[in-house]
């Protein structure tokens, strides 16, 4: 006689196989030639029915549909890949660049964020979600193809061995403002559909909450992690007592935005901003393993078990799909350089900029996934962005290697 199987073995079996696929094609990807999360970003197609499904049901049936807890822990991978990526900027080189690099950012963002809108109210009416304003639906995909990946643009640059040139320094500052501005306008839009429409008090309200928000973060927040780390610094195990420090400022921030209605990526961000400064070496390799190494496979993996392959397949999803990646890539790289011209940047300058700042990767796949969450993404939406995201990360290693050789060594 046989009792019921241990609810610990489906666990402990679908995170094998999720972290073993992940792994593998990270692995795969960075040996020829592209960053490793282009791998990570394909595991949930490769995992899911149109891939392993026609192979080994049994296997793809562990993660779809995908289980509750699963969704959980991708949901932690989110807000430790946010922390990670705010204890990477450099706020004294924003101080330093200031002008410059508001100028590349505000290009950057509002050239692809109102190509976006505009091309949305093109598309055809079944590409789009039922019963939602066509109004939120441009909105979001505006924000989805401004943004910038912090996270592919930093593992990129380190392994271009280009992260500590001025030119890695400005293109990680110039991302982290635009990404800073995305999820602004994200969270606007968000709490907009939630409230069923645009109510210029409730959206001054949500500013307002916003702009609260940051300035005690970087006020009382500020002193409260700067006491937390340097008693960290002090304890046995310095590294590991930092990285539990930041990670429970990241989770309590994160909470605190979301109990005041402020998205969880705003909170880690910020928490992760605030952390930075004060971070040591060590503390900051354990967050980088822990984050990349075991929480955000299973965010990307989630991502990709969300995307209908067969909707791909057909020509008017396929069409969307091109049509969105080609105005993401030309109005990115249009804004750079008109904001780099402005800034009166060089023209291999802003050639890196242009190429470094195109790759959206695991930014624009959040902020595809919260508004398919929202209701706001059809399926279709949902996997054109998903294309464009994975598409651009692919790109960007081989076309940057190229333009940092046009670029002087001392620029």
């Amino acid at each position: 006689m046989t009792g019921a199987p241990d609810p610990l073995l489906g666990v402990l079996a679908t995170l094998t196989l999720v972290l073993v696929a992940a792994h593998g094609l990270g692995a795969l990807a960075a040996r020829v030639g592209f960053a490793p999360v282009v791998g990570e970003l394909l595991t949930g197609l490769v995992l899911g029915p149109a891939a392993l499904g026609l192979l080994a049901p049994a296997l793809t049936g562990l993660v779809v549909p995908i289980p509750a807890w699963l969704d959980v822990l991708a949901s932690l991978g989110l807000v430790l890949l946010l922390l990670l990526a705010g204890t990477e900027v450099d706020v004294a080189a924003l101080r330093r660049h200031a002008s410059a690099t508001a100028a590349v950012a505000a290009g950057g963002f509002v050239v692809p964020f109102v190509a976006g809108i505009g091309v949305t109210l093109l598309l055809p009416p079944d590409a789009l979600p039922a019963g939602v304003s066509s109004l939120a639906v441009s909105l979001v995909v505006g924000t989805a193809l401004a943004v910038s990946a912090v996270p592919v643009t930093i593992r990129v640059l380190v392994d271009l061995d280009a992260l500590d040139r001025p030119v890695g320094q400005r293109t990680l500052a110039i991302a982290a403002v635009v990404d800073a501005v995305g999820w602004l306008v994200f969270s606007v839009v968000a709490d907009a559909v939630r409230t069923g429409g645009v109510d210029a008090l409730r959206v001054g309200r949500t500013l307002l909450v916003l702009a609260g928000f940051v300035l005690l973060a970087a006020t009382v927040g500020r002193r409260v992690v700067d006491v937390l780390l340097e008693r960290a610094a002090r304890a046995r195990s310095p590294a590991l007592s930092q990285f539990s420090a930041v990670v429970l400022v990241g989770f309590a921030t994160t909470a605190a935005g979301l109990a005041v209605a402020v998205e969880a990526v705003v909170g880690a961000f910020t928490a992760g901003v605030l952390a930075g400064r004060r971070l040591d070496e060590a503390a900051g390799r354990v967050l980088h393993v822990v984050a990349l190494g075991l929480l955000a496979p299973l965010f990307f993996a989630t991502a990709g078990l969300r995307v209908d392959v067969g909707t791909l397949l057909t020509p008017g999803a396929a069409g969307v799909a091109a049509l969105l990646l080609v105005v993401a890539v030309a109005s990115k790289a249009a804004g750079v350089a008109l904001g780099g011209a402005l800034a009166g940047l060089s023209r291999a300058e802003i050639a890196c900029l242009a190429v470094g700042l195109n790759a959206r990767g695991a930014m624009e796949i959040v902020i595809a996934s919260l508004g398919l969450a929202l209701g706001v993404l059809s399926p279709t939406l949902y996997a054109a962005i998903v294309v464009v995201a994975v598409a651009t990360s692919v790109a960007m290693p081989p076309l940057l290697r190229r333009a940092l050789v046009r670029l002087p060594a001392d620029a």
